[in-house]
Parts: C-alpha cells; structure tokens; sequence
C-alpha cells in the first residue's frame, strides 16, 4: 500500500512483493549508472516504512554504500513486474 508522509516523501508501509535486497551493482549497468531507477530505503527512525527514491546524476557510491551495508536498500526483482 502507498502511503504519504506529512513531509511529503512518496512511501509503502510494508515491502512490497517482487523487491529484494539492492547490491551496488544493481545501481549500474555497463558501469553506468541507471538514471532514473526506482529503489527503496528502509527508514532507520521507522522499519515499517520504505521511501521511494530515484537513481539521480547526484546519487553516488558513497552515499548510498551506508545503506546497502545496513540492508535497507530494495530493488524490483527482474522477474516481477509491479
């Protein structure tokens, strides 16, 4: 179910199906990196929540590595279509 934060982020409430836990590799493809992309990160402040986020220009390794080492970072699994 999508839901909608008082700050105005674009959220589920629960993972939904066909996602599975993001590899720094699933960010990029022929090394590089695939603009546009939805994945989604798993608050720390609330694990019930999973903000939707885009692959920027601005979005780097080092950003987003932090995350990937907690496990909070979910991507669409290829073989599901959502």
């Amino acid at each position: 179910m999508k839901i909608s934060s008082n700050a105005g982020f674009e959220m589920y409430d629960k993972l939904p199906d066909g996602y599975r836990l993001a590899t720094l590799e699933d960010f990029l493809e022929k090394g590089k990196r695939k603009i546009g992309m939805k994945f989604l990160i798993q608050w720390v402040s609330n694990p019930n929540l999973y903000q939707i986020c885009h692959v920027s220009m601005n979005l780097t390794a080092a950003i987003l590595k932090p995350h990937l080492d907690n496990k909070r970072v979910f991507v669409k699994n290829q073989c599901h279509a959502l």
